[in-house]
């Protein structure tokens, strides 16, 4: 008996470790959407939308204690991503072409707060891309169909032609898709993504310029 119960403290001392270790709800949340989107939900074009659905909870709040804290948000998009990724192939196809793709900035939009206990919906779909990178559009929906907060994201593809892979993907329809889905283009670039890339570069320039001024200045008193 007393082995026994030495065991499970054992076990629990190690799920205790682990979870101060790792954020093991983060993990299991993750391998829960790529299992729902592989094996549960229907695939979909590259250019048609995908939908997950969420839960405000008490460990969503912030300190006012009534809303969800700005930093869930972020991460509720690794959720939404996930699934758009798993739902489309994109993931896959970018492997399969020895490619690699990683988040490269991303920016939101509050409009209103997201009650504790609300249950929303976190819509993406693609709205542009060049040679080197797919911008995702994704808005966090609750009842009435308002759109509480919105967030433009960028996926930095590595050592692939992005031009090339969306061309693929279009023209390759998953099982019940229109075939009309095939002919679709590429959007016009929004307004507010065409802002959003210029204020990028703008910052870019502004940290290479200020880590050349730090390079002289550290040279200038070897």
């Amino acid at each position: 008996m007393l082995d026994i119960c030495f065991f499970v403290l054992g076990i629990a001392g190690v799920g205790l470790l682990l979870y101060f270790l790792f954020e093991l709800h983060y993990f299991f949340r993750s391998l829960l959407c790529v299992i729902l989107s592989r094996l549960f939900k229907k695939r979909v074009h590259i250019l048609d939308e995908t939908c997950i659905t969420g839960l405000c909870m008490s460990n969503d709040i912030d300190y006012l204690m009534d809303h969800m804290n700005n930093a869930r948000y972020i991460r509720e998009l690794d959720f939404a991503k996930i699934d758009f990724h798993q739902r489309t192939n994109l993931y896959k196809a970018a492997i399969d072409k020895g490619g690699s793709m990683f988040v490269g900035a991303t920016t939101i939009r509050y409009r209103r707060f997201i009650k504790v206990f609300t249950r929303y919906h976190i819509r993406t779909k693609i709205i542009y891309w060049d040679n080197q990178n797919i911008y995702l559009e994704h808005q966090f929906v609750t009842k009435g169909e308002f759109v509480n907060t919105i967030a433009l994201c960028r996926i930095r593809l590595v050592n692939i032609d992005v031009e090339e892979l969306m061309k693929e993907l279009i023209q390759k329809l998953p099982k019940g898709v229109d075939p009309e889905a095939a002919m679709r283009e590429k959007p016009p670039m929004p307004l507010e993504l065409e802002k959003w890339i210029e204020s990028n570069q703008i910052s870019s320039e502004r940290l290479r310029e200020s880590n050349n001024v730090d390079n002289c200045q550290e040279a200038s008193k070897v």
